[in-house]
């Protein structure tokens, strides 16, 4: 299966060339798009080299001279992933910007289905938003929701919103292989 994997600006950014390696090792196609704030936590060459393709940023949407990238991103995959889902990149999908890459590969994504792993701070998600801005999603692209775990956060509080175990993400993206081969 192919996805394209968005990865948005919480610590747990750190994961993603594991999680990546894994999908490969299960014989999926993995392309991601990397926001800049999620930069500070992985970094675009170690994605690229899990992925065997060119880690996205906001600075190929503007250099990509052959097509419209963020079109490309979205028409390309069977399903789009976005671990982990920031605070900040949800507010932005439940309120439809597109002032990024990522953001707009989701906004162009049509029928494909939208998987989304949260993972961000307890009080971020325990705020009321929060739930508002999921629902949102699960009514607009019919988003699955991975949710986020308890345990110890990179703040030292322990509490809701980390990310979703790379098991537990594995499985809900296998779903979505069972299903498309049915």
């Amino acid at each position: 299966m192919k996805i394209t994997l968005g990865i948005s600006g919480s610590i747990a950014a750190y994961r993603m060339p594991n999680l990546i390696s894994q999908m490969v090792k299960q014989g999926h196609e993995v392309k991601t798009i990397l926001t800049e704030p999620a930069r500070a936590f992985v970094t675009p060459q170690a994605l690229a080299v899990m992925s065997n393709h060119a880690c996205h940023t906001d600075a190929d949407e503007w250099h990509n001279q052959a097509g419209v990238l963020h079109i490309e991103l979205a028409r390309w995959c069977d399903l789009f992933l976005i671990a982990p889902l920031s605070a900040n990149t949800l507010a932005k999908l439940a309120a439809g910007m597109c002032d990024n890459l990522l953001t707009s590969a989701v906004r162009a994504l049509k029928e494909r289905p939208l998987l989304l792993a949260p993972a961000m701070n307890t009080a971020m998600w325990d705020n009321p938003f929060t739930a508002q801005h999921l629902d949102r999603l699960r009514r607009i692209y019919q988003a699955e929701i991975i949710p986020p775990v308890s345990k110890v956060l990179a703040d030292g509080e322990e509490g809701m919103g980390a990310l979703a175990e790379d098991a537990q993400i594995l499985a809900a993206v296998n779903r979505y292989e069972d299903l498309k081969s049915i």
